[in-house]
């Protein structure tokens, strides 16, 4: 998988939510980041060479982009890398400490249990 800074990932939540983008509508979705105009562009072609996006349209000066790495297959691929080199692979371990802190709400504790039994019902 591909591995995108921080920055580059507010330009893919732009495409991602957007589908297409023009580098005017990803600038316009930005314009509370206090990156110029320049920091953007500069991004957005980070993100082609390193093939995350692609073009897919080209009118005059304006290109119109599309992700090539869908958003849910990053962040799967990002939560594996960070629950190995973290929690030794582990989900119930990066869970379990979690909840140990206070991290989730009894909404989402039953949210969990809920996700939880539906898995363990196709399991067995």
């Amino acid at each position: 998988m591909v591995k995108i800074s921080d920055a580059e990932l507010e330009v893919m939540k732009v495409v991602w939510n957007r589908k297409r983008a023009t580098s005017v509508e990803i600038i316009e979705d930005l314009k509370d980041v206090t990156w110029n105009y320049n920091t953007i562009r500069t991004l957005i072609k980070r993100l082609l060479v390193k093939g995350a996006i692609e073009i897919v349209k080209k009118e005059g000066k304006t290109y119109t982009y599309k992700a090539v790495i869908g958003e849910d297959e990053y962040k799967v691929d990002l939560t594996r890398k960070i629950l190995k080199k973290l929690y030794h692979g582990s989900i119930s371990e990066f869970v379990i400490q979690y909840c140990e802190n206070g991290g989730l709400t009894e909404t989402e504790v039953k949210q969990l249990i809920a996700e939880i039994n539906k898995m363990a019902d196709h399991i067995n």
